[in-house]
């Protein structure tokens, strides 16, 4: 019969065993909030995509997406400090933010080009962006800080021409004569299903070379939580290039989750506008990936625009953005 001390060695050594071969306790994820522009669509599918296939997690990170709306701005969050990641729509809206001196820069780029269009009635003698002055045009809040100034400096457009947008399209589809801001993925399919299959022109396409589906966070967070910044814009990266090259289910799921209004033929249009324009998947994104961004890019779009006057020449623009979580 084994002695007590004998036995209590035995049991001791056992359990040194047992605990030696179980799994350390997984490391806690790490709370990230991000902020999208507007309500959940396909146009954020590659961050819904990231959440639904784990792969912010794979990285550390639990994020958790909060959609915008009509009333957010991300601008002023981030600016104030109150967010430390979010999207912001286009290149001129973190230009902007550098002109005024706020502690925020661009750390990717979704989109190449930036998807916003205007669009006119068939048949009404539109043929370009140019035709469209004196016309009425109904734009939102947000364009009148943003591509309206640009339209205004290109085009000589005039702010008498604005009509308020007040996201219906009922008021163009009554007016032939008028033009309708919207994104390539969104408003042409509205309008198309109202009885009106509109000519569309895409701003990229008449020289707005800016960025879209930004993703920017306060200096801030860049200095103390480098990491997290890295790993958010990997992941995300990688849900982006899921989203448009494979199976968008996963990420449709919780976009019609978040968004209940969103339909399942307009993700699928979203989507395939997105591909056929190569609104992701062009320019460096097809050396580079998605996501890409080189400071080439950012001076000619500020060069651009500073020559117009919506920005000061002595601004510079490598204030706005930072490559260093692309590499």
């Amino acid at each position: 019969m084994m002695s007590a001390p004998n036995l209590k060695a035995l049991l001791l050594a056992f359990l040194v065993a047992v605990l030696g071969a179980m799994p350390a306790p997984a490391a806690p994820l790490t709370p990230v909030t991000f902020r999208t522009d507007w309500k959940a669509q396909a146009e954020h599918g590659g961050f819904y995509q990231a959440v639904a296939l784990g792969l912010y997690e794979k990285r550390g990170l639990k994020v958790t997406i909060r959609a915008g709306g009509p009333q957010s701005d991300n601008s002023r969050l981030l600016a104030a400090g109150a967010v430390d990641i979010a999207m912001l729509s286009n290149s001129f809206q973190v230009l902007n933010l550098a002109a005024k001196g706020a502690d925020v820069k661009a750390v990717m780029a979704a989109f190449q080009k930036d998807p916003q269009v205007l669009m006119v009635h068939p048949g009404t003698g539109v043929k370009s962006l140019a035709d469209l002055k004196g016309r009425p045009i109904y734009v939102a809040d947000a364009a009148i800080g943003s591509y309206w100034l640009w339209l205004k400096a290109r085009y000589r457009f005039a702010d008498a021409q604005m009509r308020k947008y007040n996201y219906s399209l009922l008021p163009w589809l009554k007016d032939k004569r008028a033009a309708q801001e919207g994104y390539l993925t969104s408003e042409p399919f509205t309008a198309a299903k109202a009885g009106v299959k509109p000519e569309v022109f895409l701003l990229a396409d008449g020289g707005f070379n800016g960025y879209g589906a930004i993703v920017a966070a306060t200096g801030k967070t860049i200095r103390e939580r480098p990491e997290v910044v890295r790993a958010f814009v990997a992941a995300t990266r990688e849900g982006w290039t899921s989203y448009l090259t494979g199976d968008p289910a996963p990420a449709n799921r919780l976009i019609r989750r978040d968004n209940p209004e969103m339909t399942d033929a307009l993700i699928a249009f979203s989507r395939q506008q997105m591909m056929a324009n190569g609104i992701a998947l062009s320019g460096d994104a097809k050396s580079m990936g998605i996501g890409a961004m080189t400071d080439a890019r950012w001076a000619g779009f500020h060069r651009e625009m500073a020559g117009l006057g919506l920005f000061p020449k002595s601004l510079d623009p490598r204030r706005a953005y930072t490559l260093a979580f692309l590499k």
